[in-house]
């Protein structure tokens, strides 16, 4: 099993079909983008129209998975006052919503997990894990021993991920806050830790005991890795200067050359 991880496109989007058919890449079983497909620096709303049309022709195609990031999400929700991130423009919204309706918003996820690795757009912290289990502890005493969490990934994808995310993702709708799709105090927010779309892997990303994430959202000029005896964890946010590939299990990334092909 292959599967392509692509980071942050921030409406870099000019590059992807020529590299996903490249020689490069191919032979590949899926590919996954990480989120945040609209807003960057000086951006226009023309910019996010050609990224919402790229966007919508990509949802429509076979084996790929498209997260939400921190710049997506308000699209969806515009109303919701509690989910905005810098960048998001009314006049951009507009432009998107000319593309984007309710159907392809409902094609994108707040997680994928496959090959032992949970992805989302930022990472999740075992506070928030731990906030869960504890107010659900009538179901979680069990696996606790001595005051550690016994869960695999796939267990605390299961038994966690999905129903809190489920939770969040209806609550936001509704133009309330959730903890779970909230920024922590390193990015301004209100909470000790960032949810899934927020945390910073610099000030708040911490690795779980038995769960491997693979995440975006905080920019650095190289892929960056946080390894334990039990737990593999990597940001692949570097402005689209490099792809990861997942691979039977093991994570490596590689230079993207097509990047600097037409612009930077």
């Amino acid at each position: 099993m292959k599967t392509i991880i692509i980071s942050d496109l921030h409406n870099r989007v000019y590059w992807i079909e020529e590299a996903l058919s490249s020689q490069l890449l191919r032979p590949y079983d899926r590919v996954v983008f990480l989120g945040d497909y609209f807003d960057d620096y000086g951006d226009t709303p023309n910019d996010a129209y050609v990224s919402a049309k790229w966007l919508k022709q990509s949802l429509k195609m076979p084996n790929r998975v498209h997260l939400y990031g921190t710049h997506d999400l308000w699209y969806r929700f515009p109303s919701n006052p509690y989910i905005g991130a810098s960048g998001n423009t009314v006049e951009k919204y507009y432009e998107i919503q000319r593309v984007i309706n309710q159907n392809d918003w409902n094609l994108l996820k707040l997680y994928h997990y496959e090959q032992n690795f949970l992805m989302t757009h930022a990472g999740v912290h075992s506070y928030l894990i731990s906030e869960y289990v504890f107010r659900n502890r009538n179901i979680f005493n069990r696996y606790i021993v001595d005051n550690n969490l016994q869960l695999s990934g796939q267990d605390i994808v299961d038994k966690i991920v999905r129903p809190v995310t489920e939770d969040a993702l209806d609550t936001i709708s509704e133009g309330f806050a959730d903890p779970w799709l909230s920024a922590g105090f390193s990015r301004g927010g209100l909470q000790s830790v960032g949810g899934i779309i927020w945390l910073d892997w610099n000030d708040e990303f911490k690795p779980i005991p038995g769960l491997n994430q693979i995440v975006g959202h905080t920019e650095h000029q190289y892929p960056q890795e946080k390894i334990t005896e039990n737990s593999k964890n990597y940001n692949l946010d570097t402005r689209s200067h490099h792809i990861g590939i997942l691979e039977n299990g093991n994570f490596v990334w590689i230079k993207n050359p097509y990047i600097n092909r037409y612009r930077t």
